[in-house]
């Protein structure tokens, strides 16, 4: 009988198939494959697998249709580079120093936001995006990591090519990393009395206790590293079948995990177009504040 063998399957089993199907649908849309392979250009960009397993690297797409081409042989999700590549697939680990550096033609500044709960993450991207606003980044993207978290992206184009005779591109990740702690920084006051605060809201023992929430959804720096990847734009997060969703920062507030639904996926650009040098300022302030 169908249903005595689909009772006598591992849940495991059941989730796969399921995923299965909905990777299959979801990434035969045309729109889907187009804002993923736009995304990637000049980027590493990686196929994920069921158990989070990685294809081969460094690899990238050539057409959008090799989105649909990887979910049809098991592919379920998607992974970019922060670094932009004159070829990626030139990219090797016997590459060092000079040579990995002549390759590299610039780096998005991209934030990981991410905790055990969505509540936790939604405060520090709101506080995120008010340092970027201060420091005059009027342009940059943000969209839902697909489980409890975001990322905010701050595109190379915002940032100058030179600061005191060095070179922009070659501070990969020094640089990003400097920005980041300098961000963990300068919001961390307000992040424990707005965590502080949601917690005496919704009363005792909804999260986790007043002083400790802020370790949950500090920066993860881990991100900030050589040929890191992170999740592509509309990309799906295997454990959650949600779609990675561009979102608008007047969004942040009201966003439900519901609202991820991929089969109602709406595209947008992840990558907005800066005007030349709008992330100077913030590039300076932290290098100064790191001195």
């Amino acid at each position: 009988m169908p249903e005595e063998a689909e009772a006598e399957k591992k849940p495991a089993e059941v989730k796969e198939e399921r995923i299965k199907k909905i990777t299959g649908l979801y990434y035969s849309r045309k729109d889907i494959q187009k804002a993923i392979f736009e995304f990637s250009r000049n980027r590493e960009a990686i196929p994920s697998y069921m158990m989070e397993s990685f294809g081969k690297r460094p690899d990238s797409l050539q057409y959008p249709q090799d989105v649909f081409e990887l979910a049809k042989k098991g592919a379920t999700s998607f992974h970019c580079s922060e670094e932009l590549w004159s070829d990626p697939l030139a990219i090797s680990t016997n590459l060092e120093g000079k040579k990995l550096a002549d390759l590299r033609t610039g780096w998005d500044f991209l934030l990981d936001i991410d905790s055990k709960y969505l509540d936790y993450s939604k405060i520090l991207a709101e506080l995120v995006i008010k340092v970027l606003r201060f420091h005059r980044v009027k342009n940059f993207g943000i969209k839902f990591s697909g489980s409890k978290g975001f990322h905010i992206i701050v595109p190379w184009k915002a940032f100058p090519q030179m600061i005191n005779n060095v070179k922009t591109s070659d501070m990969f990740p020094e640089w990003p990393r400097i920005i980041t702690m300098y961000i963990r920084e300068t919001v961390k006051k307000e992040l424990i009395e707005k965590i502080t605060q949601l917690e005496k809201n919704l009363g005792p023992s909804k999260y986790v206790k007043d002083f400790q929430a802020p370790k949950e959804v500090i920066p993860d720096l881990i991100l900030v590293s050589p040929r890191h990847l992170f999740r592509a734009p509309y990309s799906l997060h295997v454990k959650t079948a949600l779609a990675s969703l561009v979102l608008k920062p007047a969004e942040l507030p009201g966003f439900q995990p519901k609202d991820a639904d991929p089969f109602k996926a709406e595209i947008r650009d992840f990558m907005p177009q800066p005007e030349e040098g709008e992330a100077t300022e913030l590039l300076r302030e932290a290098l100064d504040w790191y001195k």
